[in-house]
């Protein structure tokens, strides 16, 4: 099955939704939950938009995709505020409360390699949840 990346990323009022493969469709939504839906929605939209002008549907979109959702670091960081604390997660990935603050506010932009830092350290928080009985 194919699939199409979309991006979320945190905005003013909620979050952005762009897809790398079709850097033309966009979506938004209030909650993670309501810009994954408004992706598909926007997707439907541009299907139907290309037929009415007689344009054909890009190839990704023609048959079975799936959606793989992929969070910016201030949106994830929003979206896990109240779950896991920026302490916690500092101390699981290596880093910094004060950098990862910075992220969550936008002010500055994480590396590749501080990016994968975030998730691992999410990863190892989780590990260490799911090994509790």
């Amino acid at each position: 099955m194919k699939q199409i990346k979309v991006i979320l990323e945190l905005g003013k009022d909620g979050y952005g939704v762009s897809f790398e493969q079709l850097p033309t469709v966009f979506g938004f939504g209030e909650t993670v939950d309501r810009a994954k839906a408004d992706a598909q929605a926007a997707l439907d939209g541009y299907i139907t938009a290309l037929g009415m002008v007689g344009q054909p549907v890009p190839e990704i979109l023609q048959g079975e995709y799936e959606l793989v959702f992929e969070f910016d670091i201030p949106a994830l960081l929003k979206y896990i505020d109240g779950t896991v604390t920026k302490t916690a997660l500092a101390k699981a990935s290596g880093m910094n409360a004060s950098q990862l603050t910075h992220y969550s506010s936008g002010l500055k932009r994480p590396r590749k390699q501080q990016r994968e830092k975030i998730i691992n350290g999410l990863h190892r928080i989780g590990k260490d949840l799911i090994a509790v009985y």
